[in-house]
């Protein structure tokens, strides 16, 4: 089999049978895009050759439908992300919205992850009570960073708390994440799809053109990544709110700031629309979620 691809559709040939055909590619510029030539036959003989044509979406349901789902590569989160999109469609089929559904589906991933949240919860509880003994710690070894996180690592050790407990819901949100985005990039269904001000969801929202192209951020303001960044921000700071401040790890200071929320605006900044939802829809839910929790 041999396939031409782009982001939506594209185009296989492949062969029925063991026999052996020449597929030849030309440039565009050419007035032949593909040549296919069979093997020749004596004046003889007789016999045929059978070549599928696909010319369609690039969605590995439509492909799979067709016979040419060795046309789409998934591995194993390729797989995890199908199954993601087989029951965002089924939301999408009672919401009537894409946008809608991706707000519910965002909803029912956080309800299954969270006894982990309920744990990293307990967790961080915990260690706001152990607060004060950690001050006095800090006092106590201001001079001596070494056995300062020796003493402090051995409180979390008796009462058997961790301090990266705070980054496990969002540990467990990214694999879904990446199989989400893999499986989205090419899931024709959200193409066209409009939510609010949002007209494709396939596509960054641009709500208004910049006067300027701006370096890392194009030419459109895109208005959905920077609620994100903000949502994200707000999150992290609620949840280091019940954290000790580690003030020997300049990593974790920063980590606490603006500074993470911002990165992740920009590298969020150009993609799909439906993707940044789903994340800003998390980092609310999280939220709410803390609070009832709390």
């Amino acid at each position: 089999m041999i396939s031409l691809a782009e982001r939506y559709f594209c185009q296989s040939i492949k062969v029925d049978g063991s026999s052996e055909v020449e597929v030849m590619l030309y440039p565009i510029t050419k007035d032949k895009a593909i040549s296919v030539t069979t093997r020749a036959l004596q004046a003889t003989n007789d016999g045929s050759e059978s070549v599928q044509v696909y010319f369609g979406p690039r969605d590995y349901f439509h492909l799979k439908r067709a016979g040419f789902a060795e046309a789409f590569k998934i591995g194993a989160l390729g797989q995890v992300g199908l199954i993601l999109l087989s029951l965002l469609k089924w939301i999408a089929s009672i919401t009537k919205n894409y946008g809608v559904a991706i707000i519910v589906f965002c909803a029912i991933v956080t309800a299954m992850t969270a006894p982990f949240t309920i744990i990293s919860f307990r967790s961080m509880k915990k260690m706001q009570e152990l607060k004060p003994r950690i001050d006095k710690l800090m006092a106590q070894h201001k001079n001596d960073s070494t056995r300062l996180n020796k003493e402090i690592f051995a409180l979390y050790r008796e009462h058997k708390v961790s301090p990266l407990s705070g980054c496990l819901p969002m540990l467990l949100q990214m694999p879904i994440f990446i199989a989400l985005l893999q499986a989205i990039s090419h899931f024709i269904e959200l193409r066209g799809q409009t939510f609010l001000w949002i007209k494709d969801l396939s596509l960054p929202d641009r709500l208004m053109p910049l006067p300027i192209s701006v370096p890392f951020i194009g030419a459109d303001l895109n208005l959905l990544p920077i609620l994100m960044a903000g949502a994200m921000f707000a999150q992290s700071k609620m949840t280091q709110a019940s954290q000790p401040a580690d003030v020997n790890n300049p990593a974790a200071k920063l980590m606490s700031g603006p500074l993470m929320s911002v990165l992740f605006g920009v590298m969020f900044y150009q993609f799909p629309s439906g993707l940044v939802l789903y994340w800003f829809s998390n980092s609310l839910i999280s939220m709410g979620f803390y609070r009832l929790a709390k």
